[in-house]
C-alpha cells in the first residue's frame, strides 16, 4: 500500500519589523502501508504565489500540447492571429520560446498589475496592444533571459485555443482535477470564492489591504501551500492526473545547450541542481516574489517529493527556497538518500595582473535581476577596480586575479569577502561582457549561487552639446507617476528620477524610490533607448525614455517622463500647492491629482470625505509614504508633512471633498 505524508508547517515571527507568516506542505509517496496525518488549517490559508504561477500557464498550453492542439515549436501567430510588431522577427517566434525565457521582447511589466482590493481587466485587455509598440533586445531564441511577457501572451494562447477565460480554465483543467479547492485566481478570489483564506499582508508594521496581481499567466495564481504542493505532485513521474510523461519530460529539460546560459526548463527557473545530481536525483524548482509575498515549488518527480513554501512579509523566494530544500532534504533522508551541499573551490589568488587585461579598461553597463547602472573598471597595482559611475563612489571594490582566470572580490585585508563574487571577461560576437560567478552567504540558512552573464563593455556615445546639455538640465529632478489606476500598488513608491553624469556622457540612468536603476543610450534631446545585449536575465524589463510636453488637468504645460512600459511621471517643481483654499479636488481617471505641501499646512490636519472608487496617499518630504487609504483602519484625520506630498487618486466624475 502506499504511504502519504502531508505535513503542514505555520511559522509565526518578527523579522525587521514586519509580520512573516510561511505555510508549507511536503507530500512524498512510497510503497507501505497508508498513513495520513492530520492537516494544520494553515494549510488553507491563500497566497498569491506569484511567479509560480508561471508553471500554471505553461502546464496549461502543455495540456492542450498533449491534446494535438498546440505545437510548441509552431509560431505564436498561429493561435494568436492578432498577435504583430513592427519588427518581422515576431514571426519566428514560437510557442516554446515563451515558456523558456527566450522571446527577446524587451517588455516591461507596463501598468495596473497591482490594484488594492480591485479587479481591472487591463493588462490582460492591453497585451496585444503594447506588443505592437514593442521592440526586440535580441532575436527570438537567441538567449534565455527571465521575463514575464512570455506567459502573458501563454495566457492568452489558453484562451483562443480552449474557448474559455483563462479563470476558468485553471479552475476546471487543473484545480478540479487534483482536489486544489483553494486555488483560483485574482478574479475567483476578488468575487468572494475564496477571499476570507487570504493570508494576512503586512507593509513595515502596518496591515494594507490586499492587493491582486491582474497578470495571472506570469504571477496571478492564488493557491495554498497544500493546493501548490498538490500541483508538484502532478509533476512526478508516471502521474498522468494532468500531463503525459513525454509533455513533463519536456517541461524538465534544460532548454539551452550553452552551458554557461541560465538553465530553465520550460516554466522551471531549473532543472538541474549539482547537489541532487551527484545522488542521481533530479529536482525541478521554481520561485516567485511579488512585493509582499514570495514562494518556492521544489519536486523530485521520481522520489516523488513536492515541496510548497508560501510567505508573506518582507523576505524573499530565496528564504522560502532554503525552507523547501530542508523539506526536501528531510524527506530524502527518510527515503535512504542523503544530500549534502558543495562548499565551492577556493580560488587561488596572484598579486599581478596580466598585461592582456589592460584592454579591458572602460566603462560597463552591469547589474543583476532588478538592477541595471554604470561602472567603469581598471586595474592598478595588482588589482582590478570596479567603481560605480556618476555616484561620487570614492571606495571601489578591490578585485585579485586568480591562477582560474577571473577576479575575485577581495576586502582591505586583501582576503576574498565572505559573499564570494568573481568576475571574468569574456568576448563574443565583437562585444566584451562580464560573466560573474556568486555565492552569496545566509547565516544560519545555507548560500545561494548564481552565474550569469552581469553585463557588458559600452561604447563611447557622442552627442551634440545641445542635447547633452537638456538631459543635464533635467538630471536629478524629482518625477512623480500620474497615470496608474487609484488602486494601483504603484501609488506606495511612486519617485523616479534621472542620472546623467560627466563619466558617462551619452547615457541616462533612470531611478525610482524602490532602489531600482536602468540605463539609456541617449537618441536625441526627447529620447533614450535601451541598448544592452547581455545574454542573461541582466537584461531583462527593459524600456526607452520618452520626453514629451503634456498640458495637466491643472492647466500647467510642462514635460511629461513617458516609458515604453506605459507609465507616465511629471515634474514634482509644477505641481501645485495644497493650501487652505482648497476645499474640493475633481477626480480624473487618467491623471493623478498631485500637490506639494508648503509651509502654510504643515503640521495641519485634514479631512478628507471621498468616494467609493478613490484613494489619499500623503509623503514626508523624503518621499516616503505616511498615510495611505490602502491601510487597514486608517483614519479619517491626515496630518500633512512639512516639505511632503499628497496625491488624490479617483475616478473621472467623483472628487473628494477637503475639510480642515
Amino acid at each position: 500500500m502506499k504511504k502519504k505524508i502531508i505535513a503542514a508547517i505555520s511559522l509565526l515571527c518578527i523579522v525587521e519589523t514586519a509580520f512573516l507568516s510561511a505555510a508549507s506542505t511536503v507530500k512524498a509517496e512510497s510503497v507501505q502501508q497508508e498513513q495520513t496525518t492530520e492537516t494544520n488549517t494553515s494549510q488553507d490559508r491563500i497566497y498569491n504565489i506569484a511567479s509560480i504561477s508561471k508553471m500554471y500557464s505553461t502546464l496549461a498550453v502543455m495540456q492542450l500540447v498533449d491534446e494535438g492542439k498546440v505545437k510548441l515549436d509552431a509560431p505564436v501567430t498561429e493561435y494568436l492571429p492578432e498577435f504583430e510588431m513592427d519588427d518581422e522577427r515576431y514571426k519566428n517566434l514560437t510557442v516554446r520560446m515563451l515558456m523558456n525565457h527566450t522571446n527577446g521582447l524587451a517588455m516591461g511589466n507596463g501598468i495596473n498589475h497591482y490594484l488594492y482590493e480591485d479587479t481591472d481587466s487591463f493588462v490582460h485587455d492591453s497585451i496585444l496592444g503594447f506588443t505592437k509598440e514593442a521592440h526586440f533586445k535580441a532575436d527570438p531564441g537567441e538567449y534565455p533571459c527571465y521575463g514575464n511577457y512570455g506567459f502573458l501572451l501563454l495566457e492568452l494562447i489558453t484562451e483562443n485555443v480552449s474557448g474559455m477565460s483563462y479563470t476558468d480554465y485553471i479552475r476546471e483543467n487543473i484545480a478540479s482535477k487534483i482536489g486544489a479547492e483553494h486555488t483560483g485566481t485574482a478574479w475567483s478570489l476578488y468575487n468572494g470564492d475564496l477571499g476570507d483564506l487570504r493570508a494576512a499582508l503586512y507593509n513595515s508594521s502596518m496591515p494594507v489591504e490586499y492587493p491582486y496581481e491582474m497578470a495571472a499567466g506570469p504571477g496571478g495564481i492564488y493557491a495554498s501551500a497544500s493546493d501548490v504542493a498538490d500541483f508538484g505532485a502532478a509533476f512526478f513521474t508516471g502521474n498522468d492526473t494532468l500531463l503525459s510523461d513525454e509533455a513533463k519530460s519536456q517541461m524538465s529539460s534544460r532548454q539551452s545547450d550553452d552551458p554557461k546560459a541560465e538553465g530553465y526548463g520550460l516554466g522551471w527557473d531549473f532543472v538541474e541542481q549539482v547537489k541532487y545530481e551527484k545522488e542521481n536525483i533530479k529536482v525541478c524548482g521554481k520561485g516567485g516574489d511579488m512585493t509582499y509575498m514570495h514562494s518556492f515549488l521544489l519536486v523530485a518527480p521520481d522520489e516523488q517529493i513536492s515541496c510548497a513554501v508560501l510567505t508573506a512579509g518582507n523576505d524573499s523566494s530565496t528564504i522560502a527556497g532554503f525552507m523547501a530544500e530542508a523539506l526536501m532534504d528531510v524527506v530524502l533522508e527518510e527515503q535512504g538518500k542523503t544530500v549534502s551541499d558543495i562548499p565551492p573551490a577556493e580560488p587561488t589568488m596572484t598579486d599581478t595582473v596580466p598585461n592582456s587585461f589592460k584592454k579591458y579598461d572602460g566603462l560597463y553597463c552591469v547589474g543583476g535581476v532588478y538592477e541595471t547602472g554604470i561602472c567603469r573598471i581598471y586595474f592598478d597595482s595588482g588589482f582590478m577596480y570596479k567603481e560605480n559611475a556618476g555616484t561620487g563612489n570614492s571606495s571601489p571594490d578591490r578585485f585579485r586575479y586568480t591562477d582560474e582566470g577571473g577576479f575575485v572580490k577581495v576586502g582591505d585585508s586583501g582576503k576574498m569577502t565572505s559573499d564570494r563574487e568573481i568576475v571574468y571577461f569574456e568576448e563574443k560576437n565583437g562585444k566584451v561582457y562580464l560573466r560573474t560567478d556568486k555565492v552569496i552567504l545566509f547565516p544560519g540558512l545555507g548560500s545561494h549561487e548564481e552565474s550569469m552573464y552581469s553585463g557588458e563593455k559600452i561604447e563611447e556615445n557622442p552627442v551634440p552639446d545641445s542635447v547633452q546639455q537638456s538631459w543635464d538640465e533635467i538630471s536629478q529632478t524629482m518625477f512623480v507617476l500620474y497615470n496608474e489606476k487609484w488602486s494601483s500598488q504603484s501609488y506606495d513608491s511612486p519617485f523616479s528620477w534621472l542620472v546623467t553624469d560627466k563619466a558617462f556622457p551619452g547615457y541616462v540612468l533612470s531611478k525610482n524610490s524602490l532602489g531600482m536603476t536602468k540605463a539609456d543610450k541617449i537618441s536625441d534631446e526627447h529620447t533614450a533607448r535601451f541598448f544592452t545585449t547581455t545574454p542573461s536575465s541582466a537584461n531583462r524589463d527593459l524600456y526607452d525614455i520618452n520626453i514629451t510636453e503634456h498640458t495637466y488637468s491643472d492647466g500647467v504645460k510642462s514635460v511629461s517622463l513617458d516609458l515604453s512600459d506605459g507609465t507616465h511621471r511629471r515634474r514634482v517643481d509644477t505641481l501645485p500647492m495644497f493650501n487652505s483654499d482648497i476645499k474640493e479636488v475633481k477626480m480624473n481617471s487618467d491623471e493623478a491629482q498631485w500637490y506639494r505641501i508648503g509651509q502654510d499646512m504643515a503640521g495641519k490636519t485634514i479631512t478628507a470625505e471621498r468616494p467609493k472608487n478613490s484613494a489619499v496617499y500623503v509623503y514626508n518630504k523624503f518621499r516616503e509614504p505616511v498615510y495611505s487609504t490602502h491601510i487597514k483602519g486608517a483614519a479619517n484625520t491626515i496630518d500633512l508633512p512639512a516639505d511632503g506630498y499628497i496625491v488624490f487618486l479617483g475616478e473621472t466624475g467623483g472628487s473628494v471633498k477637503v475639510f480642515g
